[in-house]
């Protein structure tokens, strides 16, 4: 009787290891980044003629005849994600895993993770004993605990585990921790899963084998190496066989080795009683060394199968195109996770590859769908109070409400919206840095899939990055149209709001336009308001507070609060050299404004208030003089850049100036007429650190929120094509956009009539159907509207052709051709140009719409249709089918090649 320990499989004679620099420690982030595990395709090429090389592979080749025998190890994933805190010897609980509790890694996973186990081989199988250890019975009999209890080991773990670095599994998705035995996310923060290393297997519940846990396997696998079956004797039972005592966690566990010299077999028998040899009845399993596929696989088995190939073919294509998914409304529902919907679109993609690419392009480059969750973590302080208030009435409909539509008002609310941006821009970079991590030197795509709420917010983040791709657009515009460059009405400049609950979000404007402005009135004092604040003698500075507060004075300081309100829009924007990364700032309503530094948080009392104001006043005077001089009015339309601010508090204003080292006197933004009010909270938008390729808007609301603010996508030269003043402009910094909707969607909206106004009557393009045209009612509706619609163009073309052949006899040849191409060019519009910035095509269209289903009634399919859109295949192929766009279907010939 032979018992196996950790002390005997660590001193074994035959294991010898192969260490890479660094790769012995016992830090798991310092000893988990071999060169050999970096996620690149000529590596990964090379896993088996690596994993050869290493000298413990020698100890796990088959050194018998027997079919028992084998040689390929393959790694588990545990289905149920371990608790917090939970140590990996604590499962499974049970020496044979059970056959639903664990995925299969495909065979080059499986490969990379048995590259990195034989390279610490001996440190791994010191840190897996010593698990199990703690994990074991103790002699009383009582099971010790199963979780880490030092609470400085636990805050070390959670601390590092944003910075650790594994085995790439899965895609690049997910990474392994094989010290700890995890298996983790890579790009959102979730659960670890227990990894089990499959050596040794067990032949139950019908055709396939399942593999045994770690600490049975080792001591089956020392016992193998001993070949203890050669040292058979007769046992009570009468067998002629070798009986070797396993410590495990069933009792009685033992092992039992028969065969010859070169052909052997084992069973795993559970026995409560040691003494009990009978190798009959059902308390046996048949065992075997190395994974074997089944004969007669499963439905189960098929399945798995299928996704180990999708892994395996994603760890040979790199990437070549990485695409954020940004959630919408939702994420904070019970059952609702971005990263599952994402999951399902990715399957959806990859089954739909597999029909509708070519070998050529899937082998060209695979697409990354990673998950952005920024309303994970996110905590706004209005949600405690907002629980506490909720009526008791439909409680469960409530709490839904809160969930989804909340998130809506809270980016709409000027307080928590810059919460929200900080939160999505932060994300994407973060996400950015991290892939860059694990693929350096990246050139591929980048491009945003938003959807519902996460499309207005990409959206607002894409129009405040880079600009430069819009000069040549607006350029070309200009000289097309032969319209000379004006000066665009700069939109009024913004107070800086604190972002605490306490401050004011709001401020509102009411400014004047004459035709000679100075600096004062550009605050919004008008000539009167000027007069009577200027020309009042009677306020001086003086020790004697309570002067402050007479009669006259008290008039007076009425007279500067009515003042403030008029000027609090007006923001002076203070230069902080120590700032390193300056953001582009904009207003409620698309206005950019420039990052206006920290106001200071004391109040001023109101004497103090009025004394600097009258300082204030004095300086703007001597400047209003110099300007009128040089008449220079004109040019007064950008913010401050001296460092002055004007503050709202509590309802209070107070002017407060700091001199930079330049001092030099910045100049207030141009007046607008009374008519134009609006609510403008301080915004600032940090950069992203990638240029986006495609924006997919979809299920998206953006229209209606570019409405409400009265905005119009463009280059901020359509108010004369709008015929509209008051309208602002804005361009998303991308290559393309598309707009993605379901026709029952409550609440997308169309994009296309804020670009261009001559799309209006248009129909959305119908995304084609994933099996392939249009579907039969679709075509059906659309037979009987082409009808009406030709008879119409049948008349009109007969008019237009009376005309044509009439102009046909009055000019020559020559000349017509010349005034066609310049009636052409004369008839394309303002929107054609934007329309062909943002789609490459003159005729681009950006607008697409789903076609549903047959038997779909309207009203009950717009329940699940905003939602539907992770798992449908229509929506799924047409993204697939824009991101594979430009790429051949089959690789270039030699002659193309030449020339």
């Amino acid at each position: 009787m032979t018992n196996f320990d950790e002390s005997r499989v660590r001193k074994s004679g035959d294991v010898t290891t192969s260490y890479s620099s660094g790769a012995a420690s016992s830090n798991p982030v310092e000893g988990s980044s071999p060169d050999l595990l970096k996620n690149t395709p000529s590596n990964i090429a090379t896993l088996e003629d690596a994993i050869e090389q290493f000298k413990s592979r020698q100890n796990y080749l088959a050194h018998t005849k027997s079919p028992s025998d084998g040689e390929d190890v393959r790694w588990y994933l545990c289905k149920v994600p371990l608790a917090e805190k939970q140590l990996s010897a604590s499962l499974p609980r049970i020496e044979i895993i059970g056959k639903d509790d664990y995925f299969r890694f495909s065979v080059r996973d499986s490969l990379a993770l048995e590259a990195s186990f034989l390279q610490r081989e001996e440190d791994l199988l010191a840190h897996w004993w010593k698990e199990y250890a703690e994990c074991s019975k103790g002699p009383s009999g009582t099971q010790t605990t199963n979780y880490v209890t030092s609470t400085s080991d636990s805050n070390e773990l959670y601390v590092v585990e944003e910075e650790r670095v594994g085995v790439p599994v899965k895609g690049g998705l997910y990474e392994v921790d094989l010290i700890k035995r995890h298996c983790f996310p890579v790009y959102w923060s979730g659960e670890n899963r227990r990894v089990l290393r499959g050596h040794w297997f067990a032949h139950k519940d019908g055709n396939d084998w399942l593999p045994l846990r770690e600490d049975v396997a080792e001591q089956l696998e020392l016992a193998y190496r001993c070949q203890v079956w050669r040292r058979r004797t007769f046992q009570p039972s009468g067998q002629f066989a070798a009986r070797i005592d396993l410590q495990g966690t069933t009792e009685g566990l033992h092992a039992i080795f028969t065969g010859d010299d070169d052909s052997w077999e084992a069973w795993l028998a559970f026995d409560r009683s040691s003494f009990s040899l009978n190798m009959g009845g059902g308390n046996r399993v048949k065992l075997r060394r190395g994974f074997s596929p089944s004969a007669k696989p499963s439905q189960d088995e098929l399945h798995q199968q299928k996704e180990e190939a999708m892994d395996d073919y994603c760890s040979q294509v790199p990437v070549g195109h990485l695409v954020f998914m940004v959630h919408g409304i939702g994420q904070r529902l019970e059952n609702a996770n971005v990263v599952d919907d994402v999951a399902d679109f990715g399957r959806i993609t990859a089954s739909l590859a597999d029909r509708h690419l070519t070998a050529y392009q899937r082998s060209t480059q695979r697409v990354l769908f990673v998950p952005c969750q920024w309303r994970r973590g996110l905590e706004l302080s209005s949600e405690t109070i907002i629980e506490k208030i909720t009526l008791d009435g439909v409680r469960g409909l409530r709490a839904t409400l809160s969930a989804t539509v909340h998130d809506v008002l809270y980016y709409m609310s000027p307080i928590y919206c810059q919460n929200i941006i900080d939160s999505v821009s932060n994300q994407l970079n973060r996400l950015y840095a991290k892939f860059l991590k694990r693929n350096p030197g990246y050139d591929g795509k980048i491009s945003i899939f938003g959807h519902s709420l996460g499309s207005v917010l990409s959206y607002d983040i894409l129009c405040y990055q880079d600009s430069s791709a819009t000069l040549p657009v607006e350029a070309a515009f200009v000289d097309d149209f032969c319209i000379p460059k004006q000066e665009s009405s700069r939109p009024a400049t913004h107070v800086s709001v604190k972002g605490s609950s306490m401050s004011n979000p709001y401020t509102k404007v009411n400014e004047e336009k004459t035709p000679d402005v100075s600096c004062v009135e550009d605050c919004g004092i008008t000539r009167g308001q000027q007069e009577d604040f200027l020309c009042n003698d009677g306020i001086q500075e003086s020790d004697d507070s309570a002067k402050l507060f007479s009669k006259k004075q008290h008039t007076n300081f009425e007279r500067v609060n009515e003042v403030n309100k008029n000027v609090a829009e007006t923001i002076y924007a203070e230069d902080r050299d120590s700032d390193a990364n300056p953001g582009i700032s904009r207003d409620f309503h698309g206005n950019e404004v420039r990052d206006a530094g920290h106001p200071s948080e004391d109040l001023i009392d109101k004497g103090k208030l009025v004394s600097m104001l009258m300082e204030e006043v004095k300086s703007l005077r001597a400047k209003v003089a110099e300007l009128e001089k040089n008449h220079h009015s004109a040019s007064c339309s950008s913010n401050f850049d001296d460092g002055s601010f004007l503050e709202v508090y509590h309802g209070k204003s107070q002017m407060v100036k700091s001199m930079t080292s330049s001092s030099s006197f910045g100049r207030l933004s141009s007046v607008l007429d009374d008519s134009k009010k609006q609510y403008t909270p301080y915004i600032k938008y940090t950069r992203l650190n990638f240029k986006v390729d495609t924006f997919f808007a979809v299920g998206s609301p953006l229209g209606v929120f570019l409405a409400l603010r009265n905005v119009r996508i463009g280059v901020g030269r359509g108010q004369a094509y709008w015929e509209d003043e008051k309208i602002s402009e804005e361009m998303p910094s991308c290559r393309q956009m598309f707009n993605i909707f379901h026709p029952f969607d409550p609440v997308a909206y169309r994009v296309e009539p804020l670009i261009c106004k001559e799309y209006l009557n248009k129909r959305p393009v119908l995304i084609p159907y994933h099996r392939g045209g249009r579907r039969l009612h679709i075509g059906f509706q659309e037979f009987t509207e082409d009808i009406a619609a030709r008879s119409e163009s049948i008349m009109s073309q007969l008019n237009s052709l009376r005309v044509k052949v009439a102009s046909t006899f009055q000019r020559q040849n020559k000349d017509k051709a010349k005034e066609t191409v310049e009636d052409e060019k004369r008839e394309r519009s303002y929107g054609s140009f934007m329309i062909e910035r943002l789609t490459g095509c003159e005729y681009g269209r950006i607008d697409f719409v789903l076609q549903e289903g047959t038997f779909h009634h309207p009203y009950l399919s717009a329940i699940g249709s905003h939602t539907n859109y992770w798992r449908d295949n229509d929506t799924a192929l047409f993204v697939l089918t824009c991101l594979y766009h430009g790429i051949p279907e089959e690789p270039p010939t030699d002659d193309h090649k030449r020339s």
